[in-house]
C-alpha cells in the first residue's frame, strides 16, 4: 500500500530485505519504522543515513504507530508510507500485524487519494495475450455450458477462472471430465458470473514476484521459490522482473503493492497471475490461491 503526499521520500514499515534494497536501489529517500530498532535481518544501514532515520515502535500499540508516522511524514514532507503485506505481519502476532495494517488504511483514506487497482483475471490475461507478453492460449466465455465446451476442445487438463457474486474470483485446475463436471456443478451453486475464461494448464516450477509501485515506478521486492522450485540464477531473476513491470506498465498501474504468480518451465517464464494482497487479506476480491486439484476458494493460478 502507499500514501502519497508530496514527493519521492518514502517511510518504510517493517520492510524486509527485498524491499528495502529495491527502495534504495531506486534512489528513494528513505526513513524505516521498526519494532526492532534494527535493520532488517542481512542488511546493513546504508551510507550517510542517519540514524534517526530509523524509528523504533511498538506494533502492538496502534496509537503509537499512527501517532509516529503521521508525525514523521508531517516533519519531513514525506511523500509515501509503504509496507508489503508480508513483511508487516512476519514475526507479528495475527491482531498485531491487523492493528498495525487498520493504522496504514487510515491514513491512506485520510489523503483522500483514490485506490489504483489492477484490472481482474480477464482483463489481465487479455492485457498479456493482446501484447504478446507472457501469452497463453486462453479464451472467454459467456456461460458455464461454453466454458465446458471451451475446455473439452483445448483439451483438458485447464483451469477456469470466475468470479462468484462476492466479486472473489476462483481459480480451478480440471484434469478430467468429472472434474469438469464438478467445476460445473460449484459455478452454479455458487452462482458465478460471467465472464468465465479457460486456460491452458501452465507447470513448472512456481515463482511468488512481490512488487511495490510509486508513482509508476515499480520495485521488485523479492523473487520467492514455492514448493520445490529451486533458486534462480540472476539472468532468469532479471527477465522475470522485467516481464512483471511490463505488465504493470500494460495494466498503467501507478500505485500499490501486487503479488505475481510466475511459472518457470523448458518453455520459458510466463504469467500465472496477479494480484493485490491487500485486497486478498480482507476479502474484496481475492483470496490465496489454491495450489492442488479439485475446486478449492481462490485467486489466479
Amino acid at each position: 500500500m502507499i500514501i502519497r503526499q508530496t514527493a519521492e521520500r518514502v517511510v518504510l514499515v517493517r520492510p524486509g530485505p527485498g524491499l528495502l534494497d529495491a527502495a534504495l536501489v531506486a534512489g528513494l529517500d528513505v526513513w524505516v519504522v521498526s519494532d526492532t530498532g534494527a535493520w532488517p535481518p542481512g542488511t546493513e544501514p546504508p551510507a550517510g543515513l542517519a540514524p534517526q532515520r530509523l524509528l523504533r515502535v511498538d506494533f502492538d500499540d496502534p496509537a503509537a504507530l499512527r501517532t509516529l508516522l503521521a508525525d514523521t511524514v508531517g516533519a519531513h514532507g514525506i511523500g509515501h508510507v509503504l509496507y508489503l503485506a508480508g513483511d508487516l505481519g512476519e514475526g507479528l502476532g495475527t491482531g498485531s500485524a491487523a492493528a498495525a495494517e487498520n493504522v496504514l488504511r487510515d491514513l491512506a483514506a485520510a489523503t483522500g487519494e483514490r485506490p489504483c487497482r489492477l484490472p481482474d483475471a480477464v482483463s489481465v490475461r487479455r492485457i498479456l495475450n493482446q501484447s504478446r507478453t507472457s501469452a497463453v492460449r486462453a479464451e472467454e466465455a459467456r456461460s458455464i455450458a461454453e466454458a465446458r465446451a471451451l475446455a473439452e476442445d483445448f483439451p483438458l487438463p485447464v483451469v477456469i477462472k470466475s468470479a462468484d457474486k462476492a466479486g472473489c474470483w476462483w481459480t480451478v485446475p480440471v484434469h478430467d471430465r468429472p472434474g469438469l463436471d464438478r467445476w460445473a456443478e460449484q459455478a452454479v451453486t455458487s452462482r458465478h458470473s460471467a465472464p468465465y475464461l479457460v486456460e491452458e494448464l501452465l507447470t513448472g516450477a512456481k515463482f511468488r514476484v512481490d512488487t511495490l509501485s510509486v508513482d509508476g515506478m515499480h520495485l521488485v521486492a523479492g523473487i520467492t521459490p514455492e514448493g520445490n522450485a529451486p533458486p534462480l540464477p540472476e539472468g532468469e531473476q532479471a527477465g522475470i522482473r522485467a516481464t512483471v513491470r511490463a505488465l504493470l506498465d500494460l495494466a498503467g498501474y501507478e500505485r500499490g503493492t501486487t503479488r505475481t504468480d510466475v511459472l518457470v518451465s523448458a518453455r520459458g517464464s510466463r504469467i500465472a497471475a496477479a494480484r493485490e494482497p491487500d485486497r486478498e487479506r480482507h476479502g474484496n476480491g481475492r483470496s490465496r490461491d489454491p495450489v492442488t486439484s479439485g475446486i478449492e476458494r481462490g485467486t489466479d493460478r
